[in-house]
């Protein structure tokens, strides 16, 4: 009995040691045992944010892009100044990706962006997405219109090339400018908004519960084109529409509206007059870096972000030439004619005073 109590206790000390070395193992070797506490880890209301990236998906035309005018390089995005603040913020580092073109509207936003296997795998990654489209849909409508109105199907380059066409048929027929603000006025916004609320369908149906999506508005591109008032305020109307659009389907799609149509963004545009420059780039991105809640990825209490107020559906005008030219020629037009009543009356008068010095003196030569 004796030795055998022995033999079970030797066989429990080597137990003790086999199962010492063991966990010593285990401790030593990479990836597994304790490690520190990562950045993403630290959380102050309870929840981790899991990852050591944190990956932006930009989605969107030019202004996505950077685009940096012809001939020069492209210029830092807002996109990419996000991703950069960001990582400054958080401490963990970004990935930018950017699914921009130049000349993008909505419609090939849909057919040529969202159904890139690679776009679509980084919005399944994506914890940032931007989007910015819109204003070359108002760009196309604006060419389309000044097509339908000189009744030719030349096919416009750009937006000046238009303006300066419809300039040229103005100047030879003023009248022409009523038909242009009523091709403008009736412009359909139904197929705009199909086109955005497919983009949403897309983006949602790849996108993380946890992602975090803001959209830009359009500002006025041409504001800064000799256009009459009228067809300004056209445009406006325009812009202001595409924007409600936007702001309609926010709560729907659970996204942040960054609005740039009261911003000084106009202020900080190219020589184009249509493109952000640099400063522009980075007004975009302080607005848009205020509808960020950068705080989850380090474990912070949620972030009360303000809610812009949505325009108003703007409604249509309707024109008269009063409307169109303004006072200023109707002033001019009364004056002419008062001149020109005026010097009648003096003809008439001066008539009537040949005429009655003429009769008194055949009277007197009868007398």
């Amino acid at each position: 009995m004796k030795f055998g109590g022995n033999i079970k206790r030797r066989s429990g000390r080597f137990l003790a040691l086999w199962i010492s070395l063991f966990i010593c193992v285990i401790m030593i070797l990479p990836g597994t045992g304790s490690v520190p506490c990562k950045a993403e880890e630290i959380a102050g209301d309870g929840q981790a944010w899991e990852g050591d990236t944190i990956y932006c998906t930009a989605l969107g035309d030019s202004i996505a892009k950077g685009y940096g005018g012809k001939g020069q390089e492209d210029l830092i995005s807002y996109t990419q100044l996000i991703a950069d603040q960001v990582a400054g913020e958080t401490k963990i580092p970004t990935e930018c990706e950017k699914f921009a073109k130049n000349g993008l509207d909505s419609l090939r936003l849909n057919s040529d962006i969202l159904t890139m296997e690679e776009a679509l795998s980084s919005l399944d990654r994506a914890d940032i997405i931007t989007l910015t489209i819109g204003a070359n849909d108002l760009m196309q409508e604006f060419k389309h219109a000044a097509q339908e109105v000189l009744g030719t199907e030349r096919k416009f380059l750009s937006v000046y090339d238009a303006f300066d066409a419809l300039q040229e048929g103005v100047e030879g027929n003023p009248l022409l400018i009523v038909k242009i603000l009523d091709v403008l006025n009736n412009w359909d916004y139904t197929i705009f908004e199909e086109q955005w609320m497919a983009a949403m369908d897309t983006i949602t149906s790849h996108r993380k519960s946890t992602a975090q999506l803001v959209v830009t508005t359009i500002y006025n591109p041409v504001s800064q084109f000799e256009l009459p008032g009228a067809m300004n305020g056209i445009v406006e109307d325009i812009i202001c529409n595409m924007n409600q659009v936007m702001y309609e389907h926010a709560e729907d799609y659970d996204y942040r509206v960054v609005d740039l149509f009261d911003s000084e963004i106009c202020e900080h545009t190219q020589e184009d007059g249509l493109h952000p420059d640099q400063e522009g780039q980075e007004v975009i991105a302080k607005l848009a870096i205020e509808k960020l809640d950068t705080g989850r990825f380090k474990g912070e209490p949620e972030k009360e972000i303000k809610e812009e107020t949505a325009p108003k559906k703007a409604k249509q005008r309707k024109y008269s030439l009063w409307t169109i030219l303004g006072p200023l020629p109707w002033i001019a037009m009364a004056i002419l004619l008062g001149i020109t009543a005026v010097f009648l009356f003096w003809i008439a008068k001066r008539k009537n005073t040949d005429l009655y010095r003429k009769r008194n003196k055949n009277k007197g030569k009868n007398d």
